[in-house]
């Protein structure tokens, strides 16, 4: 009985002592943003965020156009460097050294294509995810044609990474779907967004 008590207790207070041991995953940051009306400046939707050491998931909820079934697609642009940044981080460095400063990646989050609410409004709403060092690949990216010089964009969120970057969630809206146009193109090639959400580095990021 001795023996068994005895054995108890080292069972207990080793499992005590490895839920003792800091996750380093821990604490998971939130954080909210509006999304911007790419041409007026205008709220029109909001975003999240919920970031932790090597991850990041969020939600995007905004109206678009006045037309349904128009396709869209949501864009990582991740400023992994933002100090690196020119001013504030933007457009300009993407096309700055081809982002090597700011260590920009830059790939396809999600797509979507736009409904009703049913209250009169045009919207899209989709989850997001990715994971430290898992993105589109370095070197997938696809330039538009072989006239265009698309910057060499490493096309990850770097390892343990995700409190520290600057996130942007870009938005483009895409031709109908019977259009003839190179959809390879279209869904590899980001262009300046139609509306777009805005998360600097989280507070404290380590």
């Amino acid at each position: 009985m001795k023996v068994l008590l005895t054995s108890t207790l080292v069972v207990v207070i080793c499992t005590l002592s490895m839920g003792a041991v800091a996750d380093p995953d821990k604490p998971r940051v939130f954080q909210t943003s509006p999304v911007w009306d790419g041409a007026s400046g205008e709220a029109i939707g909001a975003a999240w965020l919920k970031r932790s050491k090597d991850r990041v998931d969020g939600r995007i909820m905004t109206t678009v156009g006045n037309d349904v079934s128009i396709p869209y697609t949501v864009w990582w642009v991740i400023f992994n460097n933002p100090a690196g940044c020119i001013a504030e981080c933007g457009m300009a460095d993407l096309g700055a050294d081809g982002g090597a400063a700011a260590e920009i990646a830059v790939f396809n989050a999600s797509g979507a294509i736009s409904a009703s609410d049913g209250m009169g409004n045009t919207v899209i709403n989709l989850d997001l995810s990715v994971i430290g060092g898992e993105g589109a690949g370095i070197g997938s990216q696809v330039p538009p044609s072989p006239a265009t010089n698309a910057p060499p964009w490493n096309r990850v969120l770097k390892k343990n990474n995700a409190r520290c970057a600057e996130i942007h969630l870009d938005i483009n809206q895409h031709p109908d779907l019977d259009d003839p146009i190179d959809w390879v193109s279209e869904l590899t090639y980001p262009e300046a967004p139609h509306s777009f959400a805005v998360f600097p580095p989280a507070p404290g990021c380590k």
